[in-house]
């Protein structure tokens, strides 16, 4: 089931209404090793994340979005032992391309930062930064999934970004409401059913991590 158009409609005071407001932090623990700090201020976002696959890594980022939590840019580096890399992407509405800047110094292996077809990269509204349970927080607030009936879904464009290359690809996901605080998340044949607050934040991603602290800011 899809959310029809007048759902849409009474949703969209709601979300311009609370998202300059939300002053919080969350901290996530990855399934065997890594971890990702969020601070969250209103429509801005900086985080910091470190992982082990394919090697050992940190990345910091910072993300805006629009008052409806589309995503407006997101900045975001990455560095490793004898290696950095740095990723732009930036988007003035909707309708317009999405503007991509790079750099890297060092030898990493793997694919190359930023998108061989941005083109694909069009329909995509939000980013999702691989393995950051705060990338899906994005979807589920600006579509209200929280406040939704069970059922309704959603299929989505994301551009993907990939840990630790940096590499943008298109990604299509697709977002159901499971029930309570529960969001089902689908891409290709890989299905988790993703717990998250009363703020559409992730409390549980089966398989990837757990929130171990949340803390709200006045």
């Amino acid at each position: 089931m899809s959310m029809p158009p007048s759902c849409r409609d009474r949703l969209d005071r709601t979300q311009l209404e609370g998202a300059a407001h939300l002053m919080a932090e969350y901290a996530w623990n990855r399934i065997g090793f890594g971890a990702e700090l969020a601070i969250v201020s209103g429509t801005r976002m900086a985080g910091w994340a470190l992982g082990a696959a394919p090697e050992p890594y940190s990345a910091r980022y910072t993300l805006t979005t629009d008052e409806s939590w589309a995503t407006a840019s997101l900045e975001i580096s990455t560095e490793g032992a004898g290696w950095t890399r740095s990723l732009r992407l930036v988007r003035q509405s909707g309708r317009d391309a999405w503007k991509i800047r790079t750099s890297e110094t060092g030898a990493l292996a793997g694919p190359p930062p930023g998108s061989e077809y941005p083109e694909t990269l069009t329909d995509a509204v939000d980013v999702d930064i691989a393995f950051s349970p705060l990338t899906n927080t994005l979807p589920i607030r600006r579509l209200n999934l929280r406040e939704q009936p069970v059922g309704t879904e959603f299929d989505l464009t994301f551009a993907f970004v990939e840990l630790p290359s940096l590499a943008v690809v298109a990604s299509d996901q697709k977002y159901v409401v499971a029930g309570p605080g529960e969001i089902g998340f689908r891409s290709g044949d890989y299905r988790v059913q993703l717990a998250v607050d009363d703020d559409g934040f992730v409390v549980d991603y089966p398989g990837l991590a757990t929130r171990s602290t949340d803390r709200s800011r006045a």
